[in-house]
């Protein structure tokens, strides 16, 4: 019974830790983050060259509803949704091999192929990774959803229209996305909890799905939590209030940095929770990165020139920000990959990390960016004195202000701008942005394998920390949109997409990736500063919870820790 509270920083993000409680995929990631099992599905088999897996589902397993879930929702997923361009313009690498989409082919209500022209054998990690997307991921409820498809509703504008949306298509997403921007609180899920209802706040409440597939060892039907409210709150000071208060059960969702350890280990009696530091794979807690196909010519021609961003790199005091902000607990490393990779070398950690103020201004002077006449700051190419601004959200604020002073410190005025994260997202989107700062997380080689080289992919940084965003553009349209990228980075692309088709096992493995990595580190894309252990929060009124282990985007956060066997002790 009960209602579990966790923090939402807004209506359509910031809501990690409620969501990651519902998180369900194909497959379970077990909590040695290396172990798959089914979840969502009763089997599967791979063939030898992992171009085919075979899917088994569940019989008798139902949506929310009341809805049969059968390979009927798996085939309207594929063609409506995953392959329809006017729903989804491109389909994400995860769901390819070299490129080359997968193809779904039913057998029969309960039987599947999923098959690859290409070998995938990462494919089971992106079975037990992916979960909730604003497209959803892997199937979709028909029978609910069609009503606004053109394809099944000839009428489908008109009903958008009287739902006040343009399109169709903006209708029959809204009505999709189960993502923490859902709104639609009658679409039916698979979830452990569903969106039962939205107050006039912005507060979402999770009911208990009466038709979730998992029992525990005794037979009873998870979860044992009723409901979920995701609590929306002003900032991280604000969620600490309602930790200590008791008003919100669980965090690790950030902003929740190492200087706050100690105020919050304070008070664990008064809020009757337990503060824990687990296991972070992060690539960078904060990178910043120059938009390479900024709109401005001006700036664009300063971003592409790399001898620029190496300088600002150099000009980073990163151990005086690891004290200061830390506590000295951070690893000092550079944005890329995670530590653990097993082709990770300390020459792509260290690449341009040191703190080096006269190697800064001479790169700079090399590049031509003179001082003014009163020496207070740097002019750009076109005569004009600089002024890049940095847009980021109130997580990476801190560390942000601190390095805008040593930038300015070598003449390049940086001027930074906080502002809401779904703004800050559109913007991305947009191709609006000329700097940012966001986390460089989801680098594991779990990901690296799943994802072709996720985050550090070139075009696939997402829409948070995007930086070539009109290459992005080119290859997700096959070149009808966008600009065609440098032969360079075209190379590290098509590197990227093979190494998603190789097994680890495979001699080339390592070598590919190792040099992937070794040109992205050259080319000094992402400036980061350091990685810290992630603080995690929990009520001591909770039941079955976690002590230790890994807080990752890589895992879906709370995930591999079953947040649908919790319960409340009374």
């Amino acid at each position: 019974g009960g209602t579990y509270v966790g923090a939402a920083f807004g209506p359509s993000s910031g809501q990690v830790d409620t969501e990651g409680l519902r998180f369900q995929s194909l497959l379970t990631i077990e909590k040695d983050l290396k172990t798959f099992k089914p979840n969502l599905i009763q089997s599967y088999e791979i063939n030898e060259d992992s171009t085919r897996f075979t899917i088994h589902l569940r019989e008798g397993m139902k949506w929310s509803n009341g809805d049969d879930l059968t390979t009927d929702d798996w085939m309207f997923w594929y063609t409506d949704i995953l392959t329809n361009t006017d729903v989804n313009p491109s389909v994400e690498a995860a769901y390819c091999s070299n490129g080359k989409p997968m193809v779904y082919e039913q057998i029969d209500p309960y039987t599947l192929d999923i098959v690859f022209e290409e070998p995938n054998p990462a494919f089971e990690i992106t079975m037990a990774r992916y979960a909730t997307n604003i497209i959803r991921t892997f199937f979709a409820p028909k029978e609910y959803l069609k009503q606004w498809h053109k394809t099944y509703n000839p009428d489908a504008d008109k009903l958008a229209k009287e739902e006040g949306y343009e399109s169709w298509i903006l209708c029959f997403k809204a009505h999709l996305d189960n993502s923490q921007a859902q709104t639609d609180c009658d679409a039916p899920d698979v979830y452990p909890w569903v969106l039962d209802r939205i107050d006039t706040n912005g507060n979402k409440f999770f009911a208990r799905n009466p038709y979730y597939h998992v029992v525990d060892q005794e037979g009873n039907q998870l979860p044992y939590i009723d409901e979920q409210e995701a609590m929306i709150v002003q900032d991280k000071d604000v969620r600490a209030l309602k930790l200590i208060s008791g008003e919100i059960h669980a965090a690790g969702e950030n902003p929740l940095p190492v200087s706050d350890y100690t105020m919050l280990k304070e008070n664990e009696a008064n809020g009757d929770y337990q503060v824990f530091l687990f296991e972070n794979t992060r690539g960078s807690d904060c990178a910043f990165t120059f938009n390479i196909t900024d709109k401005n010519p001006d700036l664009r021609e300063i971003f592409t020139n790399v001898k620029f961003r190496q300088a600002m790199s150099y000009a980073l005091d990163r151990n005086t920000i690891n004290e200061t902000l830390y506590y000295g607990k951070g690893t000092v490393r550079q944005a890329t990959a995670s530590a653990d990779v097993s082709f990770m070398k300390e020459e792509f950690e260290n690449a341009f990390i040191e703190y080096d103020v006269d190697k800064a201004n001479a790169l700079l002077d090399e590049c031509g960016y003179e001082w003014n006449s009163a020496h207070t700051v740097r002019t750009m190419p076109n005569g004009q004195d600089f002024n890049i601004v940095l847009e980021t959200i109130e997580e990476f604020v801190p560390m942000a202000e601190m390095a805008c002073e040593y930038w300015n410190a070598v003449g390049v005025k940086v001027t930074l701008k906080q502002v809401e994260r779904s703004y800050y997202l559109e913007r991305g989107v947009g191709n609006e942005r000329d700097m940012q700062a966001f986390t460089m997380d989801s680098v594991g080689e779990f990901n690296l394998r799943g994802a072709a080289f996720s985050r550090l992919r070139p075009g696939n940084a997402y829409d948070d920390l995007e930086f070539m965003r009109a290459y992005k553009d080119y290859w997700d349209s096959n070149g009808a949109k966008g600009e065609q990228p440098p032969a360079e980075i075209q190379e590290i692309y098509d590197d990227c997409l093979k190494f998603g088709t190789m097994s680890n096992t495979d001699p080339e493995y390592a070598a590919l990736g190792e040099s992937i990595l070794k040109r992205i580190s050259d080319q000094c894309w992402f400036i980061g500063v350091s990685v810290s252990p992630r603080l995690v929060i929990i009520s001591n009124r909770l039941g079955n919870t976690p002590t230790e282990g890994t807080f990752a985007n890589d895992y879906n956060f709370w995930k591999p820790y079953r947040g649908d066997t919790w319960y409340f002790k009374y």
